[in-house]
């Protein structure tokens, strides 16, 4: 993964769209936070003569969340829209919490030419089968292209089924960064149409 000296093109998305737990707002009290963006940002062709140009997404966990630490999250409703078939294979993403860790969640194996809405999820035994066809030998490898559904990260980066466990225990409160990039120099482009977070506090508080 290519993140050191790389354009960012970030898109500032206020708390604004977070939205919290019905019952828990009644009571004041923090609950699960939840997010959906809609950034549709165009994401470039990786420059023949330069390093991968990154496209950056936020949202704010407000103060509501103060003191909160993470318990479990999930990144929802990826979205995205390829020009040409096999525009997806190019894309890698990750997202990092307020201290600046990052997680890469894909790194260029989810092929076809668009994505989602994908929800990732250490929880769901349902992995990815990266082919139009339910062509995969593993009963859980179920979630074909273009993956609308909600899957675990089994062999989309790290080969383990809980790298979004890695975030458990970071502060909630803050800015929550999802990067997106081509890494390819094909004339194939995409467009980041939407993602979102899932974010359930650990109890108690570390």
């Amino acid at each position: 993964m290519r993140l050191a000296g790389v354009l960012l093109l970030a898109l500032c998305i206020g708390a604004g769209f977070a939205t919290g737990d019905a019952a828990a707002k009644k009571k004041h009290k923090a609950s699960v936070f939840s997010a959906s963006l809609s950034p549709n940002a165009a994401i470039p062709d990786r420059p023949a003569t330069a390093q991968d140009i990154v496209v950056a997404s936020t949202v704010t966990v407000g103060k509501k969340f103060k003191g909160k630490t993470v318990g479990d999250v999930n990144v929802t409703g990826i979205r995205t829209t390829g020009s040409a078939t096999n525009a997806a294979q190019d894309l890698s993403f990750s997202i990092s919490p307020p201290n600046g860790k990052v997680v890469l969640l894909e790194g260029t194996a989810l092929g076809g030419q668009n994505i989602g809405p994908l929800t990732l999820d250490d929880d769901t035994p349902t992995s990815i089968c990266n082919d139009s066809t339910l062509s995969c030998t593993d009963p859980n490898a179920t979630l074909i292209q273009p993956f609308a559904g909600t899957a675990n990260l089994l062999g989309l980066a790290t080969g383990d089924t809980s790298p979004l466990s890695m975030l458990n225990g970071s502060q909630m409160r803050g800015t929550w960064t999802f990067r997106i990039w081509d890494n390819s120099n094909n004339g194939k482009t995409s467009t980041l149409n939407g993602w979102g977070l899932r974010i359930t506090p650990e109890r108690p508080v570390r």
